[in-house]
């Protein structure tokens, strides 16, 4: 019942069964070489997505030259399902950002501002007991649960021959205390699986509301399901809580310890499934979303950042790297955006000028090889991943009449977040990006003191809708843009001046996003 309830909701988000098309029957002008049809608040890709292969690099070799390996893709939204780093050149001022992520599983705790060398990684410290094979040794897994990447050892092995005993007295049996660092935070639970029972669960736990229910989840590469028991919390444990945010007075303070917490987590046991697309693909999941959580946010006037890290290309400058062979690589950012800076920093509240660009990211650091390959010495950071997701901006983009190279050309885009972790700007053979592995261009004026903002796809399928929004010179704009799997569509929407970017979103705030534009402001592209 729960299961359908929340698919009827997720049913009414942006959908792709509008009618229309784009508006160019109506007139269109062309400037410099591209095309302007109509002035829209709304635009909406729909069949985007499809099977393909992208050169994932996998070496940036010291001649200069790179090495990759061809990387499968599939399913909804793809490749851009994948991790993303979304990118701001000016003339532009930032005044809010938030991205979000579907609440389909239990919350992961997340930190305020972003500090080197702290890795938000889960590691189960659990040793395997019973009659388990010698060969059969614990593997790191990786996994993006609501927007967050963590890891920990993977202690199952598969059914045991041996029948577990039906009380869990003895000693290979007897629950054990996991800990573990989930973002920054210790914390630890019992460990109470012991492999399948033919005793029947105390009567205790088969009312329907703490019925065992399946979950799904993408896990290295493969979606797999567990059994998640919610019987509920230890009466001792404290649950985990957000941390708060971070605030200019408080940077000084960043490098202090954060205090350590425990809870108590439901029993589980990983099963692997056969595995065609990522958790965002996997439309069962993200439909039993009702509401999205607010995962990274950013206000210029209060200077608040949480859980997000700006940077940029300038490698060499306090951070990174730079060589001759591959040039500038991500750096920290300084506070105004312009140069490099050797711990992260607040972005000030001001105007990036023409050709300064930052990049936005998660506010946790790679590790491990969590983010595949990494270009040595870069700051590298986590991605937006998932084929669900909705980021809000509020931005303007003013004048500067500046005529030198990307003068007066401001734009708003997200790449495939492998990119800039290695080269974003030089050898095309050193980034994924020539061989398709995904860029959207949400908002780009596309030639000097341009008015019109437009919109373009560039994966194996590429495309872009002629109809434009207009930049906004004077004041500022706000914008959405929602990702959906069940629908393969990306919404992009002017938002009304009131619109507040909230810690969630309900499907019905999403909806309303979606359908606020109509007939002649609404602009459908369809990818093919």
């Amino acid at each position: 019942m729960l299961k359908l309830l929340f698919a009827a909701l997720a049913a009414v988000l942006c959908f792709a069964g509008q009618t229309g098309a784009d508006l160019c029957s109506l007139g269109s002008v062309e400037i410099d070489g591209n095309w302007y049809c109509q002035p829209v608040q709304a635009i909406q890709y729909s069949n985007v997505g499809s099977a393909g292969t992208y050169n994932q690099i996998t070496a940036m070799n010291a001649d200069g030259n790179c090495s990759s390996v061809p990387k499968a893709f599939s399913g909804p939204l793809s490749p851009l399902d994948e991790e993303v780093s979304l990118h701001f050149r000016g003339p532009l001022q930032l005044k809010q950002f938030a991205a979000y992520a579907p609440s389909t599983f239990g919350k992961v705790s997340h930190r305020g501002f972003p500090h080197a060398h702290r890795h938000q990684q889960l590691h189960n410290r659990v040793e395997a007991k019973g009659p388990v094979a010698e060969e059969q040794k614990r593997q790191e897994v990786t996994a993006t649960i609501d927007g967050k990447v963590v890891s920990w050892q993977n202690n199952w092995f598969g059914e045991s021959s041996v029948a577990a005993p039906a009380s869990h007295t003895s000693a290979e049996a007897a629950p054990q205390e996991v800990t573990a660092t989930i973002d920054g935070k210790v914390v630890s639970w019992q460990n109470n699986w012991f492999g399948e029972s033919s005793v029947a669960a105390p009567a205790s736990h088969t009312s329907a509301e703490a019925a065992p229910q399946e979950v799904t989840a993408t896990i290295d590469g493969q979606v797999v399901s567990w059994v998640w028991n919610p019987f509920g919390a230890s009466k001792t444990s404290t649950p985990l809580t957000k941390p708060p945010v971070t605030t200019p007075a408080e940077v000084k303070n960043a490098d202090a310890s954060i205090e350590a917490a425990t809870t108590s987590y439901p029993q589980t046991k990983v099963t692997s499934q056969v595995a065609t697309a990522s958790l965002a693909d996997n439309v069962d999941a993200t439909d039993a979303a009702s509401t999205y959580d607010r995962i990274g946010f950013y206000d210029s006037a209060s200077q608040t950042l949480d859980n997000l890290v700006f940077l940029g290309n300038h490698g060499g400058q306090g951070s990174g790297v730079f060589d001759y062979m591959f040039g500038a690589s991500l750096a920290y950012v300084d506070r105004d955006g312009t140069g490099g800076s050797s711990s992260p920093q607040i972005l000030a509240d001001t105007t990036l000028p023409s050709d300064s660009e930052i990049v936005i990211m998660l506010g946790q650091e790679c590790g491990n090889g969590d983010c595949g390959y990494v270009r040595p010495g870069a700051i590298a950071y986590h991605g937006f991943g998932g084929a669900d997701k909705v980021f809000l901006f509020e931005f303007s983009m003013p004048m500067d009449k500046n005529t030198g190279f990307n003068g007066d050309m401001p734009a708003i885009w997200m790449l495939n977040a492998q990119i800039p972790r290695t080269v974003q700007y030089g050898n095309a053979g050193c980034s994924c990006w020539e061989s398709g592995c995904g860029e959207f261009d949400i908002v780009e004026a596309l030639h000097t003191g341009s008015t019109y903002l437009k919109s373009t796809l560039h994966t194996n399928t590429p495309g872009g809708d002629s109809d434009y929004i207009e930049r906004p010179t004077s004041g500022t704009m706000k914008l959405a843009v929602v990702f959906r799997s069940s629908t393969s569509t990306i919404h992009i929407q002017v938002l009304p001046d009131a619109t507040e970017f909230s810690s969630s979103l309900t499907a019905s705030e999403i909806h309303d996003f979606c359908s606020s534009s109509t007939g002649h402001q609404l602009s459908l592209f369809t990818i093919s």
